[in-house]
């Protein structure tokens, strides 16, 4: 096969294109040396982490804007310095401005009124006992009372710290509470108050499990109560709820005696107030009033079940710093704890009995349906009491 020849004019062609392309290249300005990053880095201050508890949203404080002008410094400060602290440490968190009648609490400034007036409540409506309709033929009537069996029981018991084992007897608290709670519930629909469960099972509320978690006391400890907590806020929304206990030590060795005492939302450490939404929380149970039924109703109950029980009344240390009697009543203590925190609206927080006693576990090895209908009858007495007065 014969081959043809280039042409002249390409011959050409070909031997200045690559001369061309090599002058292109060469003629080309050199690239910027990349640029320090600090000088390129935005000087706006990074934000500072909000400081929280374990598995809390940042609170919206806005919420708060209902509560203004309707409490007067005086009772604001007496709640403050009574019920919710026991020391000055609030002061860092909490600026009250006597000239202007306003108390600056970081992103948000409430403004007191002269003279205190109906607070509008919390995230929903629960009634007190003067909002009760005065003809009701039953005295729990038009009231809704939820029951929160403490703890989860059964097979999570040995988890949650709460199972006490003695030759023939396994004490599971979680499994007591529960069993109280069917007993109490007839009790309170008998005297008229629509009763719902908060747990009706040996099982947790949270779809979590201990799985998800590092450290296991977030699931029975943070996990359960936080969702027991949207329970009541977003679903059930009661008037009040009854928070069923046992009291128990950590000591594998049966304790001699037993006592009882109520906790009621208070008593906020430096530690707590520092977390935003603890704070947050403290106020707006504060400014709804809430302790201003607590108290009174919890005084009927611990009444009743003294009558009951004959329990001697449970004595924190005067150098406690998480807890303070408080209703002129021994057997009322106010202390910070998630659910009589989050749950907004009349929290009772019973701590009855001592599981780990000896008096207790004979009781239990007797009969334990005695000590489930004691429990029972002395709270529906005490509830009976509180919404029979005028």
């Amino acid at each position: 096969m014969r081959i043809k020849k280039v042409t002249t004019p390409f011959r050409w062609l070909l031997l200045f294109l690559p001369i061309a392309l090599i002058t292109f290249f060469l003629a080309r300005p050199a690239p910027p040396p990349p640029e320090d990053p600090s000088l390129t880095r935005s000087t706006t201050p990074a934000k500072t982490p909000r400081n929280l508890a374990d598995l809390a949203l940042p609170p919206d404080w806005s919420e708060l804007e209902r509560f203004q002008r309707t409490i007067s410094r005086e009772t604001f400060l007496h709640r403050l310095q009574a019920i919710y602290t026991k020391d000055d440490s609030w002061k860092k968190w909490i600026i009250i401005d006597e000239e202007k009648k306003t108390a600056s609490l970081g992103d948000f400034t409430l403004f007191f009124s002269d003279s205190d007036q109906n607070p509008p409540g919390a995230i929903f409506d629960w009634q007190t006992r003067s909002e009760l309709s005065p003809h009701r033929s039953l005295p729990l009537a038009g009231l809704h009372i939820a029951l929160d069996p403490g703890h989860i029981g059964g097979d999570f018991a040995a988890l949650e710290d709460r199972e006490y084992v003695w030759e023939d007897v396994i004490i599971r608290e979680g499994t007591l509470t529960l069993r109280t709670a069917e007993v109490l519930a007839p009790m309170l629909r008998e005297r008229g108050a629509k009763v719902t469960f908060v747990r009706s099972e040996l099982s947790p509320v949270t779809e979590k499990r201990v799985s998800d978690f590092a450290n296991p006391r977030l699931f029975y400890r943070t996990s359960e109560i936080r969702a027991r907590a949207e329970r009541i806020n977003q679903s059930l929304r009661p008037d009040l709820v009854i928070c069923l206990h046992f009291n128990g030590t950590a000591s594998q060795i049966p304790e001699s005696s037993q006592n009882f005492h109520i906790l009621l939302n208070g008593t906020y450490t430096a530690g707590e107030l520092a977390h935003e939404d603890e704070r947050f929380q403290m106020l707006q149970r504060l400014l709804a009033g809430t302790i201003e039924e607590e108290i009174p109703l919890a005084r009927e109950i611990a009444d009743a079940f003294n009558k009951h029980s004959s329990l001697p009344p449970y004595l924190y240390s005067e150098e406690s710093r998480t807890s303070q009697n408080i209703g002129d009543h021994p057997n009322l203590w106010a202390r910070n704890l998630l659910a009589n925190r989050l749950y907004q609206c009349p929290v009772i927080f019973m701590e009855p009995y001592i599981m780990n006693s000896h008096p207790f576990i004979a009781r239990f090895r007797e009969k334990p349906e005695k000590i489930f209908l004691e429990y029972a009858r002395a709270v529906a007495e005490g509830l009976t009491r509180y919404y029979s007065r005028s």
